[in-house]
């Protein structure tokens, strides 16, 4: 068996890629304070046009693949709100992507994998933690959908936290250091 791979890449497989591009661009050139270099930065009329294009792109879900493709946004999303900073991203970036949020959030006509839901969750807790929780429920609110998914997503990561006070695990942010191989090392805790 081969594992060389000889095909051409598919299209969505090339805009899987253009997310990651999108985000390094953002991280390395989104904010003039940050920038590597001051000569070169992506201001809002070179970045809307794209993150435009990415947020239509990622609503279409004729393709088997599609889930994969927002999996990926969803994890990429949240980098590139904070290198956008959190003026930049309520006033013009958000409202791109909430809606596909939300109705990927929740999932009512079980169309989304199980990654896909939590690669969304863990966007809309990230992005609620850069924005404000309310603004953010507020803005899920307005599309008509996901409030309450977003409000049982909060619900399960406090009882996370409490399950790891109370086994003795530490919670530490978005991540629980508890294994059945032995205690967490010192550098999982820092």
């Amino acid at each position: 068996m081969s594992c060389f791979v000889d095909r051409p890449k598919a299209p969505w497989e090339a805009t899987d890629g253009c997310i990651y591009l999108l985000r390094e661009l953002c991280v390395r050139f989104a904010n003039r304070d940050e920038s590597d270099r001051e000569d070169v930065v992506m201001g809002d009329a070179v970045l809307l046009p794209l993150m435009t294009e990415l947020a239509d792109v990622c609503r279409l879900s004729h393709y088997p693949q599609s889930d994969d493709l927002r999996t990926t946004l969803w994890r990429q999303l949240p980098p590139i709100s904070e290198a956008l900073g959190k003026r930049r991203l309520k006033s013009l970036y958000l409202d791109l992507f909430i809606d596909s949020l939300a109705k990927n959030l929740d999932d009512q006509y079980g169309c989304a994998s199980q990654l896909s839901i939590h690669a969304a969750g863990q966007c809309s807790e990230e992005i609620a933690d850069l924005i404000g929780v309310g603004i953010f429920r507020g803005r899920l609110e307005a599309t008509g959908q996901g409030g309450v998914a977003f409000d049982r997503l909060m619900e399960d990561r406090r009882r996370e936290k409490n399950m790891a006070a109370m086994s003795g695990g530490k919670f530490v942010g978005r991540e629980m250091f508890h294994s059945p191989f032995g205690p967490p090392t010192a550098s999982q805790l820092i």
